[in-house]
């Protein structure tokens, strides 16, 4: 309880210091070019207020500018990696076209060895469908099965 009313008392004198150097008026003497003198009278206060007042602004024109700069830094790596993602794009569909390509050659190969065996005079058909459900089920064909 005790240090809580020191805190207070401090906080108290503190103010109390502060409001004794914001009072009285600072006086400001401007001269012209035509050798007049005009002289303002501002409260200490204003003085005080205005510098917090300015020093805000410049807090938030920093805070501006920062975000403007990370802001274009943030728009000029989105650009780059959209082109990036364009040049994977178009060397994925060259590489879909090739592979569609080498299907279509799959299949005129398959087309080549079922006519060979046909002109062999070995079973095509059997020969096939046997070999093929035993690769999906997973057994290995037989060593004999081909020729």
């Amino acid at each position: 309880m005790r240090a809580l009313r020191e805190v207070f008392h401090s906080l108290l004198s503190l103010r109390s210091f502060i409001g004794a150097a914001l009072r009285g008026v600072v006086t400001i003497m401007a001269f012209t070019e035509g050798g007049r003198m005009r002289q303002f009278c501002l409260s200490r206060r204003i003085v005080a207020l205005s510098c917090l007042v300015l020093m805000g602004l410049t807090v938030g024109s920093t805070v501006t500018l920062l975000n403007l700069v990370r802001g274009q830094y943030y728009l000029t790596r989105m650009k780059y990696l959209e082109r990036e993602n364009l040049a994977m794009t178009s060397l994925l569909q060259g590489q879909a076209e090739q592979l569609s390509k080498l299907k279509l050659e799959m299949d005129k190969l398959k087309e080549f060895e079922e006519s060979l065996r046909q002109v062999a005079g070995l079973g095509v058909a059997s020969d096939l469908q046997a070999s093929d459900s035993e690769t999906t089920s997973g057994h290995r064909p037989s060593k004999n099965r081909r020729p």
